[in-house]
């Protein structure tokens, strides 16, 4: 009797799996971001004295790289997040580069005036882009401390 109670439990848990699964899939509302792609393959020392702001959690810097350049914010203790510096909305217009407010959590596009929290990379209420920002892959290595960019 005990074997038929496991079955059924490893069958349900597998088919609870599996529907999550095909839920997530099928409900990814994610669009794809408009602003082309570039290869980015990039390596930083936070700890450096070019990138010295990164050392501490909830500063950001900006670099080179990307379409327009790249925002780095110091998510967390070892956290990282890159976005791309172009607008979702108007990413094919030359005066299309965010630039950082002073409270250094918010990114603003110079040319529609989009706002974007630069925690997730959304667009903030009333700005004309309904895109998230375009985010690349970023992976802290604690024991080199270098923080890795890429897409």
């Amino acid at each position: 009797m005990t074997f038929s109670i496991q079955v059924m439990r490893s069958i349900r848990t597998l088919l609870i799996l599996f529907l999550l699964s095909v839920t997530e899939s099928g409900c990814d509302k994610t669009q794809e971001s408009p602003i082309p792609d570039v290869y980015v393959n990039i390596v930083i020392n936070p700890a450096s004295i070019e990138y010295n702001n990164l050392n501490i959690p909830g500063n950001y810097a900006l670099i080179k790289g990307g379409y327009r350049g790249i925002i780095v914010y110091h998510y967390l203790q070892d956290e990282y997040i890159a976005f791309e510096r172009t607008c979702t909305y108007d990413w094919d217009q030359p005066c299309s580069k965010l630039v950082m407010d002073p409270s250094g959590l918010i990114a603003r596009d110079t040319c529609c005036g989009s706002i974007f929290l630069i925690i997730d990379g959304s667009p903030m209420e009333g700005s004309k882009a309904t895109l998230p920002l375009k985010r690349y892959k970023t992976y802290y290595d604690a024991n080199y401390g270098r923080l890795y960019i890429s897409n």
